[in-house]
């Protein structure tokens, strides 16, 4: 039997904790630490934003759950939007001792996408309404924007250039790494083939296997994760690791082949992939590295030639 990929849709399908998250540390990049508040809603409950700064811009941040049509996704911000505008005027008294001395003028509504032309003028029609309410803590010039990750590029380049911890890289069973071998057997057979000319000896093959498959599962595991709660970086190491493999021919023809040339692949894609990506940290880059190689093997991308078949 052999494995089933499926080819994974760039749409980002954010969980809205990670969203929050992610959207604060750009807006914090952006206005500075000193001059963004955030407002948890963990105790006595949420008030329609997520931050304000003091020079009069607030924050809400929703990430509708993917995967959704344009009118859907439509449909979903729109609803949004207006139950947590509606808090603006619900809680009111609360937002006045919260704010202080100051007016919101922007609302930024922040999104992983939009779509459609209809949820801006959704935004600029509940703009006018909520002037019209002359609510004492809203500017007379109160306006709504709806903005996305690329609306603040610059710092989320900067957020992707920080290394850090994105995921724990979680190792698989000796149950799982059978089972998986047990139910793949043309990919394991094909990945044997090849490594006859690396590994001659078969007991020492089969545990080198056994290694290559292990990085394969945690590797892959750690990219299924890694879509879900960090897509910017998932979609760099994709796009990485596409582009690595249409040069795998031409950098690495080996007509020696061992096992320390196999290692010196890995490391070198490790090292490329740290500087492509700079957000992730060594050790997922040495995972996703011997992930890729296992990868590349079973599926015929990567492959060693001998002196004879040269000679053929």
């Amino acid at each position: 039997m052999t494995e089933v990929n499926y080819r994974m849709s760039a749409v980002e399908d954010w969980l809205g904790d990670d969203w929050e998250a992610y959207c604060l540390l750009l807006l914090s990049r952006h206005y500075g630490a000193d001059n963004l508040q955030t407002v948890p809603a963990r105790h006595d409950g949420d008030l329609g934003i997520e931050a304000f700064t003091h020079n009069g811009c607030a924050v809400q941040c929703y990430a509708a759950k993917e995967p959704l049509g344009t009118q859907e996704l439509y449909i979903a911000q729109r609803d949004k939007l207006t139950t947590d505008l509606g808090k603006l005027e619900k809680y009111q008294s609360d937002l006045l001792n919260l704010l202080g001395p100051v007016k919101i003028e922007k609302y930024l509504f922040m999104v992983p996408r939009h779509d459609s032309r209809k949820i801006v003028q959704h935004a600029t029609a509940k703009a006018t309404e909520y002037r019209a309410k002359n609510l004492p803590h809203l500017h007379a010039d109160f306006r709504i924007i709806v903005v996305t990750a690329d609306s603040f590029a610059e710092e989320r380049e900067q957020v992707l250039k920080r290394p850090r911890r994105l995921i724990e890289v979680e190792t698989s069973s000796s149950d799982q790494i059978q089972a998986w071998i047990s139910f793949n057997d043309a990919l394991v057979s094909n990945i044997d083939r090849k490594l006859k000319k690396v590994v001659p000896l078969s007991a020492q093959r089969g545990k080198y296997i056994e290694g290559l498959i292990t990085q394969y599962i945690d590797g892959n595991n750690a990219l299924d994760t890694m879509r879900r709660k960090h897509p910017d970086q998932w979609e760099y190491t994709e796009r990485y690791k596409n582009f690595k493999e249409s040069l795998l021919v031409l950098e690495h023809s080996d007509v020696n082949p061992a096992p320390g040339s196999i290692a010196a692949i890995a490391r070198d894609v490790e090292k490329e992939l740290a500087h492509d990506v700079p957000a992730l940290d060594p050790n997922l880059c040495r995972v996703l590295s011997w992930s890729s190689i296992a990868d590349w093997l079973m599926r015929c991308p990567l492959d060693f030639y001998t002196p004879e078949q040269e000679s053929r």
